[in-house]
């Protein structure tokens, strides 16, 4: 059984909801002549007058707080780049409530920290401000009367996964154990978004902590509706295939997202990945197909992958919990994404997946340039599916802004990944000249989404979202002033004038920056 996902602890600033009344423009030019690391001291001084040394802890006040700095998934948003001048420990909604208020009133920078899975650099870490960290509300429960999951914002989805297994259920979440629930604000794939549309399409209801520490609870019909809706942003077989079997896979995929309707055929979970030095080593092209079916339907739905040549297959049924397990991305490195997005192409017609090749080769070509780079580690590129069941279920469930118009065929996001070598904690200018040739040449379907989750923060994300417009009405509605983007980091698009006036709250995003600053 898929429960939907209920009340969710929401502190906007992972990828940026935020949200301000407007405030006196004097106070605003006295506070920026303030240096940021000086505001910065003085609200750690009273959170921890306000929590408690315990909660608010300094590197030099508390124990745990290495153990927040260094929470981040990638080293790059670690305690080698940024030393936060305080984190806030929060243990429930209150906590929040005090931390965000504080923040608020000394127009202080922070970030917001769940489960940390984030590419982007800055986004959930931060210098010279106050960290908020989930670590402490991890929990998950199940309430049978309403069939709903209650999530804490700091709990990974292998965590929930894991409590639910034995009561029957599973929540529409993170196709990776390790990844936290920040993965909803940016929508969320899910292995079950085929017949349920993107995790965040099954919230049932938020409780989210507005940038003044004001608590809201947002629903589908209540009259935060708006901002409910613009928070939304089993047999297994797993197969080794050669190179030489790509130009056959990358299409076959591009067929699979335009082409099939069944809804039970959960994920094409393609990557390759590149290790160096290369070329000494193969390319690896692993392919995931999940189908929550019979062996027989899924033969039938896979039956194009399933005709190229492998070299090795481990087909078996799977509990849904040990498929949460099947896939791991390694921690401890630095990491950055870039995206992409692809319109699938119909089998057995006279349209090419030209696309699909040029954007592989221009892979090939960025990991073949740094095949000896004593900066890369490996790089990755991922294709994952959007099917037309996908965005129907999304429409049907109340509408999210991500989607593109009902009736658009299935896509695939594409996910271009560079991890640097353990030890590394510095980009390499060269890398990222290379990456920034990759973003700029690489083909993309106008039209068509980005994945906030699995972009470059350069990226346009927010601008490609099929309902871009009511962003921007709902951000200018509850963040006039454009606090939450002056004061933490996340993806732009999104601001407004200073000039604007309007009647309002704020909200301060959270967990893994995602599409939420108004």
């Amino acid at each position: 059984m898929v429960a939907p996902s209920d009340i969710f602890w929401l502190v906007t600033s992972a990828y940026n909801w935020c949200c301000s009344s407007p405030v006196d423009q004097a106070q605003n030019s006295t506070v920026a002549s303030t240096s940021a690391a000086t505001i910065a001291a003085q609200t750690c001084q009273q959170l921890q007058q306000s929590l408690g040394a315990p909660l608010v802890q300094t590197s030099s006040s508390g124990p745990d707080y290495s153990l927040g700095a260094n929470g981040a998934w990638s080293t790059f948003n670690t305690e080698v780049n940024f030393q936060p001048t305080c984190i806030v420990f929060a243990s429930n909604a209150e906590d929040v409530q005090t931390a965000m208020k504080t923040i608020y009133e000394n127009e202080a920078d922070y970030a917001v920290q769940a489960g940390g899975h984030s590419g982007m650099t800055g986004w959930n870490t931060i210098q010279d401000g106050v960290l908020i960290s989930f670590m402490n509300m991890n929990t998950s429960s199940y309430d049978p009367d309403r069939d709903t999951i209650t999530m804490e914002p700091g709990v990974r989805w292998g965590e929930v996964i894991t409590a639910m297994e034995p009561l029957g259920v599973a929540p529409v979440g993170g196709r990776i154990s390790e990844v936290g629930t920040g993965l909803l604000l940016g929508g969320g794939l899910s292995f079950l978004s085929a017949a349920e549309g993107y995790a965040s399409d099954n919230y049932v209801s938020l409780d989210v902590v507005l940038v003044d520490g004001t608590l809201v609870t947002a629903t589908a019909d209540n009259e935060y509706a708006d901002l409910f809706k613009a928070l939304k942003g089993g047999a297994n077989r797993f197969g080794i295939y050669p190179n030489s079997s790509s130009e056959a896979l990358l299409g076959a995929i591009a067929h699979f997202v335009h082409d099939t309707n069944d809804t039970n055929a959960g994920e094409v979970f393609m990557v390759t990945v590149i290790m160096t030095p290369w070329p000494s080593m193969e390319p690896s092209i692993s392919v995931l197909l999940v189908y929550n079916g019979t062996e027989a339907s899924f033969n039938e739905s896979f039956a194009e992958f399933l005709s190229i040549p492998y070299t090795s297959s481990s087909p078996s049924p799977l509990s849904f919990l040990e498929l949460s397990n099947a896939v791991h991305f390694p921690a401890g490195m630095g990491t950055l994404f870039s995206a992409s997005s692809l319109a699938g192409v119909p089998a057995n017609s006279a349209v090419s997946v030209d696309d699909y090749l040029e954007l592989y080769r221009q892979y090939n070509n960025f990991s073949s340039m740094f095949a000896s780079s004593p900066d890369v580690g490996f790089t990755l590129l991922d294709f994952s599916p959007v099917l037309q069941s996908q965005i129907r279920a999304g429409y049907e469930k109340g509408g999210n802004p991500i989607n593109p118009p009902l009736g658009t065929p299935g896509y695939v996001i594409v996910l271009f990944q560079v991890t640097y070598r353990e030890g590394v904690t510095k980009t390499a200018e060269d890398v990222e000249e290379g990456r920034e040739v990759w973003m700029e040449n690489a083909p993309r379907t106008p039209g068509l989404p980005l994945f906030l989750s699995e972009a470059d923060a350069k990226q346009q994300v927010f601008a490609s979202y099929g309902e871009y417009e009511f962003l921007k009405q709902v951000y200018a509605k509850y963040d006039p002033t454009s606090f939450n983007i002056r004061h933490t980091e996340g993806p732009s698009g999104l601001e407004v004038p200073l000039a604007t006036v309007c009647e309002s709250f704020s909200i301060f995003n959270y967990s893994l920056h995602l599409p939420l600053c108004f």
